[in-house]
């Protein structure tokens, strides 16, 4: 009972307390507040808010537990918490801000037991938005580069199942970006640029959804270049033996 009439009267201090900072008051009177409050209690109200949507309020709250205690494991915490509440708003702005924070929390601190998540994060806030095969693919490539930092550094990390997960669905993109150019080959009669694009999706993306039509288009490509090779052939046999008529008259 003491404990929740504890946190009800800290959420009104802190609700006081922001409500003067976003009308125009001091930040102190924020920070003079929290100063006599066990990081513990500011963190777990800062994690209530976040439960409640209440993004910027939290990143408050997060953001005075690491600032206060950096380095401090509940710290740690709180700065990914602070990455968290930008991440989760999802527009290009916040996950780019999102980014740059879990990023500086792999480099900052390369033994936090929370480090393989920060990983995962970097890949996510590249493949959050929607991505498709036929934009830049740089997202892409940065997301499974994160991801696959991630396998390769904590190969018995809970967070792996997932990164698999996200770097199968970013394969099935890049093999889809090579099958929009390997049919427009196609449909347009460069049977060779054609054959090796489905080549290179067929050897490095064997998982693709569309396998087994890369397979036909493959054989489909050979058969096609075969009979264009016979066709030029024969055309320079038959202008070579016209050549060898005129020169005999």
């Amino acid at each position: 009972m003491k404990r929740i009439y504890r946190l009800s009267i800290f959420l009104l201090i802190v609700t006081s307390a922001l409500s003067s900072c976003s009308s125009g008051g001091k930040q102190d009177d924020l920070l003079d507040e929290l100063a006599n409050l066990e990081k513990e209690t500011i963190f777990e109200q800062a994690e209530q808010l976040y439960s409640e949507k209440e993004y910027a309020r939290a990143r408050e709250l997060f953001s005075f537990v690491y600032d206060s205690f950096p380095n401090d494991p509940m710290g740690h915490k709180a700065a990914l918490r602070v990455a968290d509440t930008f991440s989760v708003k999802n527009d290009v702005t916040s996950l780019t801000e999102a980014r740059l924070r879990y990023r500086d929390f792999a480099n900052r601190y390369p033994n936090d037991p929370d480090r393989d998540y920060a990983l995962l994060m970097v890949g996510h806030t590249y493949s959050a938005r929607k991505l498709r095969p036929d934009r830049d693919l740089s997202d892409i490539q940065e997301a499974l580069a994160a991801y696959q930092q991630l396998i390769n550094l904590y190969p018995d990390s809970r967070y792996v199942s997932e990164g698999l997960e996200r770097i199968g669905d970013l394969l099935e993109l890049l093999a889809e970006h090579d099958w929009v150019v390997a049919q427009f080959y196609r449909r347009n009669k460069r049977y060779l640029g054609a054959l090796w694009r489905f080549e290179y999706i067929r050897d490095n993306y064997p998982n693709f959804s569309k396998i087994e039509l890369v397979q036909t288009h493959i054989t489909e490509m050979e058969t096609a270049i075969e009979e264009q090779d016979a066709a030029w052939k024969k055309r320079i046999e038959a202008l070579q033996k016209k050549t060898e008529v005129k020169t005999e008259d």
